[in-house]
């Protein structure tokens, strides 16, 4: 586990799982067989995009879990029929007023187009994106590429109670937004 980037995207989606459940379970512990570091052994230990993608969840979905409505398009396996593309969990900090919303893109190669709106209370200021991706699913994580894991970070204009942001094809990505007082 942790090898390839192809390893992150399912332990993002079980976050979500955790926090879309968060009414059923109280408390989760989510084990790893690996650390969240990688080692290489002539050159050292480094931080993968798992361990951001980890630490983005770990340090910022305090509060309360929202209910989140997606609309987007689907797709199909032999099991299962209209699992939503964009895979998304939404945590409110009362003591911050903010709003965590937690975005898996599950296609492998296009990045989707949405509108995230509010429909309790408007935005203010623009929103933080931070964005875990990399080119390929399954190259293997490198010491000598560990500067290209970290997470890019960039600010996207709110407007009043939305605002519109294109997810990279397989993809992480965590907008933090603040609001009114409630």
């Amino acid at each position: 586990m942790g090898r390839n980037f192809l390893s992150v995207l399912p332990v993002a989606q079980c976050f979500n799982s955790f926090i879309r459940n968060a009414d059923i379970v109280k408390m989760a512990n989510f084990t790893m067989l690996t650390s969240l570091l990688q080692e290489d052994r002539e050159k050292g230990t480094f931080k993968t995009p798992l361990f951001y993608m980890f630490k983005s969840f770990s340090n910022n979905c305090h509060g309360f879990a929202i209910d989140t409505y997606v609309q987007c398009d689907t797709f199909n396996t032999n099991k299962y029929k209209g699992i939503p593309y964009l895979d998304v969990t939404s945590v409110y900090n009362p003591s911050t007023n903010t709003i965590m919303i937690n975005v898996v893109n599950r296609h492998k190669d296009e990045a989707i187009t949405a509108e995230v709106v509010s429909v309790a209370i408007p935005f203010i200021n623009d929103a933080e994106v931070t964005v875990i991706n990399q080119n390929s699913l399954d190259e293997p994580f490198s010491f000598d590429k560990k500067d290209k894991y970290v997470p890019s970070i960039k600010q996207v204009q709110t407007n009043g109670n939305k605002l519109v942001y294109t997810f990279e094809p397989h993809s992480f990505t965590q907008i933090k937004v603040k609001i009114k007082e409630l």
